[in-house]
């Protein structure tokens, strides 16, 4: 009896220190960000990819993206719109499958991008400024399961 105790109450220990360091839904624990998520050096702005639906292979995703000034290092304060024309595409890393979402100007420095579908996968989603034929391209990567 005392066997099946120390093992209980050592699994119970094992399964407590295994979600250590996790964020639950009352966690106090504040996850740093990092303050420029995407640069864009030619214009010294900084971008955020905030997800609206997905990025799921079930159903079409959509996400914002935000724009500001690179010195104010937050997405929190005021956006800025970029001179060059906004847009966005996904690029599955193992075989180069691109596909072209929508982008649509929502507001000053944000807009939003329907239309994304997505494979189970590894992607990179792209968000770029273009100007005349200068294109400047940042991407997040992204794990899409069935």
């Amino acid at each position: 009896m005392k066997k099946l105790i120390g093992v209980g109450l050592g699994l119970t220990l094992l399964l407590g220190l295994a979600g250590c360091g996790k964020e639950g839904p009352t966690s106090r624990v504040k996850i740093q960000r990092d303050s420029c998520p995407l640069y864009f050096a030619s214009e010294n702005l900084c971008a955020e990819i905030r997800w609206v639906k997905g990025p799921s292979a079930d159903v079409k995703s959509e996400f914002t993206v935000v724009f500001w000034k690179k010195e104010e290092s937050s997405s929190t304060g005021s956006w800025t719109e970029p001179r060059g024309q906004v847009g966005a595409f996904l690029r599955m890393t193992c075989c180069g499958s691109v596909s072209f979402p929508k982008v649509n100007k929502l507001a000053e420095g944000k807009y939003a991008v329907t239309d994304a579908s997505f494979a189970p996968g590894k992607w990179e989603v792209y968000v770029q400024l273009k100007q005349g034929e200068q294109v400047e391209k940042q991407f997040v990567k992204v794990q899409v399961d069935d």
